[in-house]
């Protein structure tokens, strides 16, 4: 018997748990009927944007990969395209892997270019280095090659003007290489260490003298005399 009531105790409450329920429904379904329509339109638009994202995302990877350094001229339009991707490009690692790209591919090109290095070429990797330093300050492979990257920015600098100001420049980024604890146990403190043993032969102005004329011969030959006695 006690059973029997139980359980037709708890019959009662679903049944007017049900009937409770069908009373809401009935008084809010408007409101119901607007919030499952916001959700659902909330959903849409997220999705979208997503989707949205991944295939903005995708398009920069392959317009990247896409891009020729090859010679002075395309290189240089090249890494002024990649510098104007990352810029409006919002993957991170997009980014820094451009920011990493262009600086490497511009040092490149403007040591290839015949003495002194190409200035543009220059400054678009001054531009890509000081980018990774101002965007990934925690990340020791970003800011390693930043540091060891303007340091060679500031030696194209001294061929181009020679002015002493640039080794002081590549002694400060050369000095934290070396010292700073986030390079611990890194290559870039080594070779930061042999970079500064050279610093004062490196920024050291070497002027070419124009070729010597070869000397004058000691025996210059003699007039001729003609024989005595003969008209």
């Amino acid at each position: 018997m006690k059973a029997e009531r139980r359980h037709e105790l708890r019959e009662n409450d679903l049944a007017h748990a049900l009937s409770v329920a069908r009373d809401y429904l009935e008084q809010h379904s408007r409101q119901i009927t607007i919030f499952a329509v916001g959700a659902l339109a909330l959903f849409a638009v997220v999705s979208f944007a997503m989707r949205s994202k991944a295939a903005a995302h995708e398009d920069v990877w392959r317009r990247k990969n896409s891009l020729s350094f090859e010679g002075p001229d395309k290189g240089r339009k090249a890494v002024d395209s990649l510098l104007t991707m990352v810029g409006e490009s919002s993957d991170q690692q997009f980014v820094l892997d451009g920011l990493l790209d262009a600086g490497r591919q511009a040092l490149r090109l403007a040591r290839e270019a015949p003495l002194p290095p190409d200035r543009e070429l220059n400054n678009f990797a001054r531009r890509a280095f000081e980018e990774l330093l101002r965007r990934f300050p925690g990340n020791p492979l970003a800011v390693g090659v930043a540091l060891a990257g303007l340091a060679t920015v500031a030696e194209n600098d001294f061929l181009l003007d020679h002015s002493a100001a640039h080794k002081d420049r590549a002694e400060e980024y050369l000095t934290r290489l070396s010292t700073d604890a986030l390079f611990n146990g890194l290559p870039f403190q080594r070779l930061a260490l042999d970079r500064l043993k050279t610093l004062d032969e490196t920024f050291s102005v070497i002027h070419f003298l124009p070729p010597q004329p070869p000397p004058e011969s000691a025996e210059k030959a003699e007039p001729e005399v003609e024989p005595a006695g003969q008209p």
